[in-house]
């Protein structure tokens, strides 16, 4: 059997200072999905209904395809579609074209086509899992947290009303609390690290110091393209540097050289509740990036080793070899397994 790792990212359901009146994530998951309509048909039946519009001129669109109620948990896959996308394709028919005056060449023909009537291209897929509080996923593609964030609060409050419409509700990402660090609110920096790709650190201080914290910008010796490799952390780079120093400093690089730019921002006097929900959702940001390990530095030191972002790789099962999707079955056990361990190890509660 083909398999394939996968992240498997973790979220707490946090509903803030509203009262959900016992209810859970996944016990308003389940509920959503036992609404039904005028015909008496749940949304478990009714597929085109699990269809969400995302609007905007990309007519891009979400939907709950495959949906299971496990009894100890509720599990789905989310699809991102792209309403008249087209796929290139290239047609191994070779021919004969006059390319330019002095070149005749014999080549494939590349083309655009739309998908088959009735079908649509996908462009991302999430496989999610509510037990309790408790989220975990798995995205492919360009699937992204923030997707899967809007899906569960449209579903829950316009589509289904199982949720009223004030509520505000955060997917947060948490500390693995076995590395040492706290909470949100005890840490000092958040640092993010690729293999071969700039390095960003955001430190908000706990007391006002004059000290300054210098920008330390290396060169070394690598593959021109290897900048490329982590774009996630461009936004950071910009964010530090503004993006008409960023872009200048890109340009001037040689064919065998790249940047680690290690910055620090700090936030002078003492900590607030905004400048800690600040750094929830910039730990929250870097929970999203697959190819990087977020490191952090609490009041007790820093963490040198392992990823503090709570979230594990895990193999997959695939319908064959190459795949792009994964087996639905394999999947709900493999989160389910990520769930107990968590469990076990303590990192979260049952």
């Amino acid at each position: 059997m083909p398999t394939a790792y996968h992240m498997v990212h973790y979220r707490r359901f946090d509903a803030g200072k509203f009262d959900l009146k016992g209810e859970t994530l996944e016990t308003l998951c389940r509920s959503a999905l036992n609404t039904s309509d005028s015909a008496s048909t749940s949304l478990w039946e009714r597929p085109g209904d699990r269809l969400f519009d995302l609007g905007g001129a990309d007519n891009r669109r979400v939907f709950l395809n495959k949906v299971a109620d496990l009894s100890s948990a509720v599990f789905g896959e989310l699809c991102l579609a792209q309403n008249r996308d087209l796929q290139a394709l290239l047609s191994m028919t070779p021919s004969k074209v006059q390319l330019s005056n002095l070149t005749t060449a014999v080549v494939y023909d590349l083309d655009e086509r739309e998908a088959p009537t009735g079908s649509q291209f996908i462009r991302g897929l999430a496989y999610w899992m509510a037990i309790g509080n408790h989220l975990f996923f798995v995205k492919t593609h360009s699937m992204s947290s923030d997707l899967i964030h809007q899906y569960l609060d449209w579903i829950l409050k316009a589509k289904t009303s199982v949720a009223g419409p004030d509520l505000v509700f955060a997917l947060q990402a948490e500390v693995d609390q076995t590395q040492g660090a706290g909470d949100i609110g005890d840490i000092r920096s958040l640092r993010v690290a690729g293999k071969t790709a700039p390095q960003m650190r955001i430190t908000p201080s706990s007391d006002g110091d004059g000290a300054a914290q210098a920008k330390e910008v290396k060169t070394s010796r690598s593959i021109a393209d290897r900048f490329a490799q982590m774009q996630q952390a461009l936004p950071i780079v910009e964010a530090v540097l503004g993006k008409a120093k960023t872009d200048s400093l890109v340009d001037s690089l040689g064919p065998d050289e790249y940047l680690a730019v290690e910055a620090s921002v700090k936030v002078r006097g003492r900590r607030t509740e905004q400048s800690k929900a600040q750094m929830q959702g910039i730990a929250n940001d870097l929970a999203d990036l697959d190819d990087a390990k977020v490191q952090i530095e609490g009041k007790d030191g820093r963490v040198t080793d392992g990823d503090a972002i709570l979230r594990t790789r895990m193999p997959f099962n695939l319908p064959h070899e190459g795949s792009n999707l994964l087996e639905f079955d394999n999947v709900a056990d493999q989160l389910q397994e990520v769930y107990s361990r968590f469990v076990k190890d303590r990192k979260i509660p049952a």
